[in-house]
């Protein structure tokens, strides 16, 4: 593993993707928000948790270890989710990627730094733990999975509030620009809070940015009234 974190691109071949964070609690809507991004914006949308269920569905020994250690509501290793995420990054070479689910601790941060650099940007979606968990429970029934129950869910907010204050320090530190967007309500209003930054934003990327870039403003009325600008 260690060979592996310093020698990534030669050992999986590719070059590291360009990052955008997406970053909240388990209910958020980190994935909704992110599976309309890769529609809207055609970036690539990594989930940590779908690698490591992907895994598991697989029924290799690294799928019956992660299966174990997510039924306890515990953080997978570092070095099981850097290698996962680099194995799917060198399928898409050059391109933006929305990682979802990922760096959850220090040390995710520091492997994550080592292999991408410093990520892009961060959308951060928040909202009550109350409604985290109502998200949760209802999820799991409706979507049959396992690790979706009273218990596990707890001790993952739990789990997911030690590492949080951590997590935007070091964001902060890097000089990682942070979105910062009110997930209480339904992911169409995250949407449009999006959108509605992104047209704030705009006459200042029109002045940095070139045209071609994600992050520029979108030249015709259609596209910036459907598309954020940041991505």
């Amino acid at each position: 593993i260690e060979e592996f974190l310093m020698c990534a691109n030669e050992i999986l071949g590719g070059s590291p993707a360009r990052i955008v964070l997406v970053v909240g609690g388990p209910g958020s809507g980190k994935g909704l928000l992110s599976k309309r991004l890769e529609e809207e914006c055609s970036v690539v949308h990594l989930s940590s948790g779908d690698l490591l269920r992907d895994e598991v569905r697989k029924g290799t020994p690294l799928g019956q270890e992660v299966a174990q250690i997510m039924q306890r509501g515990e953080l997978v290793s570092s070095a099981i989710i850097v290698t996962l995420i680099r194995r799917r990054m060198r399928d898409h070479p050059g391109k933006r990627v929305l990682l979802d689910g990922f760096p959850r601790s220090l040390e995710n941060a520091h492997d994550l730094m080592e292999i991408c650099g410093k990520p892009e940007l961060a959308l951060h979606l928040s909202c009550d733990d109350t409604i985290l968990m109502e998200r949760i429970l209802r999820r799991g029934k409706e979507g049959n999975r396992a690790d979706d129950n009273v218990e596990t869910a707890l001790l993952r907010l739990r789990t997911y509030h030690k590492y949080h204050h951590t997590q935007m320090e070091w964001l902060r530190e890097q000089g990682v620009p942070v979105v910062n967007l009110d997930c209480s309500g339904s992911p169409e209003n995250v949407w449009h809070q999006l959108l509605a930054i992104g047209r704030l934003m705009r006459p200042a990327a029109q002045h940095s940015r070139s045209k071609d870039d994600l992050f520029s403003a979108a030249e015709d009325d259609d596209a910036s009234g459907d598309r954020p600008m940041i991505l």
